[in-house]
């Protein structure tokens, strides 16, 4: 037994209720997310060496980056926050968190770091979220070849490039860890692991009816309601769970250790 995945247009649709209907802010959104994220950056990096890249881009995926970023920086961690396509393409909402994160000093760059250094390091890929379109972008392009240059990126949602309903990649780099917000998104399934790196998920405030009602999701077997009570059981516990893939009745799913 396990869970379905959801499509983009399922995903917006998450979205638009929650903003919407359920009147929850994205900002407050972005909080949940930013902080599980550098929950996860911590986790992974146990002895505590080294310092924090930040990638951002424009929307939302980015504020969350940022959010991260001043996380990290509150509980005494090195960290900075990359812009590839510069302060002044950011949201209302990212360039609240900002100038946030500018308060407790954290170092803002507009552009990517030009070259890796010796010191360990861990790249936060919050470039491009589940809503990526494919597109002729010199930048994007130039994100894409940094983040392969990197041997442990933890991507946002889905690792930039990958487009979240057919798992296809137009970057093709292999993050270290991919922390998904709210709920697993189909082409984090079907996509080889060395894209994705270690699966994760992060509970954001997301109802369970939602999932259970309103996306017209298919529970029949290897999916199950079971399963998705299990997940929140689990987020009561621990807002950021490991996430594994299996394989049944020829359909992918998933689900998580509790």
């Amino acid at each position: 037994m396990g869970l379905p995945g959801l499509t983009t247009p399922q995903m917006a649709e998450v979205d638009r209720i929650m903003m919407q209907e359920l009147r929850v802010p994205v900002e407050l959104m972005m909080e949940h997310a930013g902080t599980n994220l550098a929950k996860l950056c911590v986790d992974l990096t146990p002895s505590g060496d080294g310092f924090f890249r930040v990638i951002s881009g424009s929307g939302n995926n980015g504020g969350g980056g940022i959010v991260a970023a001043r996380r990290l920086r509150s509980w005494g961690h090195d960290v900075m926050i990359y812009l590839p396509r510069g302060r002044d393409t950011l949201r209302a909402v990212p360039l609240e968190q900002l100038q946030r994160a500018e308060s407790l000093g954290i170092t803002v760059v507009d552009g990517l770091p030009e070259t890796s250094t010796e010191t360990p390091c861990v790249v936060i890929d919050a470039y491009l979220g589940y809503g990526y379109q494919k597109k002729d972008d010199h930048i994007s392009e130039s994100v894409f070849t940094y983040l392969r240059s990197e041997s442990k990126v933890v991507s946002l949602d889905v690792p930039s490039g990958l487009d979240s309903t057919t798992g296809d990649s137009d970057s093709l780099f292999s993050p270290y860890a991919t922390m998904t917000i709210a709920f697993m998104k189909t082409g984090l399934l079907t996509v080889p692991q060395n894209l994705t790196g270690a699966l994760f998920i992060a509970d954001i405030g997301i109802p369970m009816k939602i999932y259970e009602t309103r996306l017209n999701l298919s529970w029949d077997p290897p999916f199950s309601l079971f399963s998705l009570n299990s997940l929140y059981l689990a987020f009561s516990q621990n807002s950021l769970q490991r996430v594994k893939v299996t394989k049944g009745d020829n359909r992918l799913a998933w689900s998580v250790s509790f």
